[in-house]
């Protein structure tokens, strides 16, 4: 016999029961017809105990777990008393609103997952994220242009952080992601190259390893990669990474954020972008793709230095997101084929 069949009859007799129990002429309460009935299994905080587990056995590096674990919370805060098996997907959306749309995207991303991880651990059949509209993020970031990369550099040069001017340089010459830069260090340098192992995993065991030329020079700066390099001995006292404190410490990654914000407000006011239009730190390293490229640089070499698996993703980065939209296009006539007699 079915288990909701069970449940039927035992509240049944329940019910007989209660009536043998009641005074003469007493009448029997009914059950609201639209009250919800309980739903068995886990809430969403109990199931994210659980989820959490699953988390720290994807070999995430330590800044993605940090990433995820945010918006984990956030979904404990908002839907953790309710039942797993109860959300509904106006539940998800209605609250979303409450989050800017970039943290509503990745809180819904994040969603999506957990019930994937339940349905297939028996907690939950089906999920109601996935029936909830991607919410509308604003608009991208805007590219950094080269010029306003020289601009910040003139004010990193004045700044009293010796670290700050070397690590627009390095980003510039490297084309590396943030965490990249911050864990740079002396004995990276091997063989004539620098080596780094990039922390972008993607779920593989290892980042791509990307070994880069000390000779690789970049005409907008007027250095190699090595003359960067020896720049970034002088900025402080002696230390392991490349870029340091002047005490030699390392250097928090939020910290290189924060400094890279600083220097782009006040190189071009704070009304030249808007609220989510503003290029990040991570910027440099579009902007370093299409300086090696203007300067003549192969995409496939591009590629190789950015530790990019796929042209596409390289063509993302080389996208200039409209900065040169009003330019006129040269069309060459040199490579025309002549026309056979």
């Amino acid at each position: 016999m079915k288990k909701r069949k069970l449940k039927k009859l035992l509240k049944q007799a329940l019910q007989q029961i209660a009536v043998m129990q009641l005074p003469a002429g007493e009448p029997v309460s009914k059950p609201a017809a639209n009250d919800p009935a309980p739903v068995a299994g886990p809430t969403v905080a109990e199931w994210l105990t659980t989820y959490r587990s699953i988390i720290g056995q994807r070999g995430y590096s330590p800044q993605t777990v940090k990433n995820r674990t945010t918006s984990i919370n956030h979904i404990a805060a908002t839907w953790g008393a309710m039942p797993l098996r109860a959300v509904r997907p106006v539940d998800i959306s209605s609250r979303l609103k409450q989050w800017s749309p970039h943290t509503a995207v990745r809180v819904l991303g994040e969603l999506r997952d957990v019930y994937v991880e339940a349905i297939a651990n028996g907690a939950a059949e089906s999920s109601p994220a996935a029936h909830v509209k991607r919410p509308k993020a604003p608009g991208l970031r805007k590219r950094l242009t080269l010029e306003t990369w020289r601009a910040m550099l003139n004010l990193a040069r004045h700044s009293n952080q010796r670290w700050v001017p070397a690590l627009l340089l390095l980003a510039l010459a490297t084309g590396q992601r943030r965490a990249d830069l911050a864990k740079m260090r002396f004995d990276d340098v091997v063989d004539g190259c620098l080596r780094v192992e990039q922390q972008k995993k993607a779920g593989k065991p290892t980042g791509a390893r990307v070994a880069i030329p000390l000779t690789l020079r970049l005409n907008a700066t007027g250095m190699t990669l090595g003359e960067v390099i020896e720049h970034c001995k002088t900025i402080g006292a002696p230390g392991e990474t490349l870029l340091r404190k002047a005490n030699g410490k390392t250097i928090e990654m939020s910290s290189l954020s924060a400094r890279f914000r600083g220097l782009i407000v006040k190189a071009c006011g704070l009304d030249a972008y808007q609220q989510y239009e503003w290029p990040s730190l991570h910027e440099v390293r579009s902007l370093s793709a299409r300086t090696y490229i203007a300067e003549g640089m192969a995409a496939e070499t591009v590629q190789t230095l950015l530790g990019h698996k796929d042209a596409e993703m390289t063509a993302v980065y080389l996208n200039d997101r409209g900065l040169t939209a009003a330019e006129w296009k040269q069309v060459s006539a040199n490579d025309q084929q002549p026309v056979a007699a």
